[in-house]
């Protein structure tokens, strides 16, 4: 995790709430395939990799709370979800190829997956009824190659804003 002083709690709140207002309310006009961008979880993972697994975590908890409020899935679905991305994500911080221009990428695909699935299992656990084939191909392909093309502009986004909260 890079030293220095941790971002200022309204303005986290702040960048969590319009985040999840855009995943839940502007990012549907711009589905691809029917799918469409992970924006909070993309903004937990490129927050994660920058400052570490503790404040991951706490941008998970946050947003997830804001995208269960706001959407239409069981509650926690997206608040364990991204808790559970974050901690994988996390586990980069002892990476030695932390700097590597491809870890936003990698990590990108591999949560996609994470978080996919986890929403899915939380899904079938509260009765949803759903295809697994159908999950896989329609859904979890496609957004993991939408998540991949959203990843680097999510992260200098956030490393920009990581570099003006340290």
């Amino acid at each position: 995790m890079t030293e220095g002083s941790a971002i200022n709690p309204y303005l986290a709140t702040a960048s969590l709430l319009v985040i999840a207002l855009l995943q839940t309310s502007a990012m549907p006009s711009l589905s691809w395939l029917g799918v469409m961008p992970d924006l909070m979880l993309l903004v937990v993972v490129s927050w994660s990799l920058l400052r570490g697994t503790r404040e991951g975590l706490l941008w998970a908890l946050g947003g997830g709370l804001f995208l269960d409020l706001l959407s239409g899935g069981p509650f926690g679905a997206a608040t364990l979800s991204l808790a559970l991305s974050s901690v994988i994500t996390g586990m980069g911080e002892f990476n030695v190829v932390k700097d590597s221009l491809w870890l936003p990428l990698a990590s990108s695909l591999l949560v996609t997956v994470v978080y996919n699935v986890a929403y899915w299992g939380i899904l079938q656990a509260t009765g949803r009824s759903l295809h697994t084939v159908y999950t896989l191909l329609r859904v979890m392909g496609p957004a993991i190659m939408v998540n991949a093309l959203v990843m680097y502009p999510t992260y200098w986004a956030m490393r920009w804003l990581h570099q003006r909260a340290s």
